[in-house]
Formats: C-alpha cells, sequence, structure tokens
C-alpha cells in the first residue's frame, strides 16, 4: 500500500510504510505456547478425569455437571490442538482451510458462549429454587419467561431476601 505526500516544493512523492514486526520476540512466543499447551492439557486431563469420576460413582449421566464438563474436554481439545500447531508451525496454523479454521478459532467462541448460557441457566433456576419463586415449580421445564422474569427482579428480591 502506498501513501502519497507533499514535499516541500509542491510535488508528490510516495511513502512505503514500513513493514509490520511481531509485537514479542520469537523465544517468548514459543515459550508463551508452550505454557498455554501446558495449561490447556492439564485442563483437559482434569475434566476427563472428572468425567471418568461421574461414571464411576454412578451420578445422573445427564446433569448440569456432565454437560458442563463435557463442553469444558471440547474446548479444552480444541484448545490444545490449537496451540499445539502453532507450536509446530504458526504459518500453518495461519493458513488454515475454512473447516479447520471455523473448528479451530470460532468453534471455541462459540463453546465459551454456550457454557455461560449454561451457567446463566443453572444459577437462575437455583435461584428460583432457593429463594421459592413460585413460577418453576415442575422439575423438567425450562420457562424461558419465568427466567427472564427471575433475572429482571432479581435485584428487588435480593434486597428483600437475606440469603
Amino acid at each position: 500500500m502506498f501513501a502519497t505526500m507533499h514535499d516541500e516544493s509542491g510535488g508528490l512523492t510516495t511513502f512505503t510504510p514500513p513493514p509490520l514486526v511481531p509485537a514479542i520476540s520469537p523465544s517468548v512466543h514459543l515459550g508463551l505456547t508452550g505454557v498455554f499447551i501446558t495449561l490447556y492439557g492439564f485442563l483437559f486431563v482434569f475434566v476427563y478425569v472428572q468425567l471418568w469420576l461421574v461414571l464411576y460413582y454412578k451420578h445422573k449421566r445427564f446433569s448440569y455437571q456432565t454437560v458442563f464438563l463435557g463442553l469444558c474436554l471440547l474446548w479444552a481439545g480444541l484448545r490444545t490442538s490449537l496451540f499445539s500447531f502453532y507450536f509446530n508451525d504458526t504459518i500453518v496454523a495461519n493458513n488454515l482451510t475454512t473447516v479447520f479454521y471455523w473448528l479451530l478459532y470460532c468453534f471455541p467462541v462459540c463453546l465459551q458462549f454456550t457454557t455461560l448460557c449454561l451457567l446463566v441457566l443453572f444459577f437462575a433456576q437455583v435461584r428460583v429454587i432457593r429463594c421459592g419463586f413460585p413460577c418453576f415449580v415442575h422439575q423438567g421445564t425450562e420457562d424461558f419467561l419465568c427466567y427472564l422474569n427471575v433475572f429482571s427482579f432479581a435485584g428487588c428480591l435480593q434486597s428483600k431476601r437475606k440469603l
């Protein structure tokens, strides 16, 4: 990209901006990549062990806990894969095909949003049960308007009731 500028004599000159340089040195980049791989790997192993403990102790197989752990396991696995690509070859990791690019870069963000929605749903349900809010009494049904109502009046309930 060239920019045109006026010099002192009134003529036009072209100016080429200097090339961009990395913000951190390659050795720091490599070290951070190794730290991220290690942290995401530990998270993956920890969540994997937690899921096996759910099976071992015969907890409910389909609950908030197992869905949350499953989403975390998938997220940690995708992040570990992404950073292992960075560890091996940064150029290949930045030039993936559309499917792999979406899977490694975009899908973890969707998983984070889904996990956040699951946590909000869980805490809304706990809040409704704990406060005795009458709109959620049937087990197994999720009423969207009820949750909307709970969130809109949560401040009022908090100030009137001591938890």
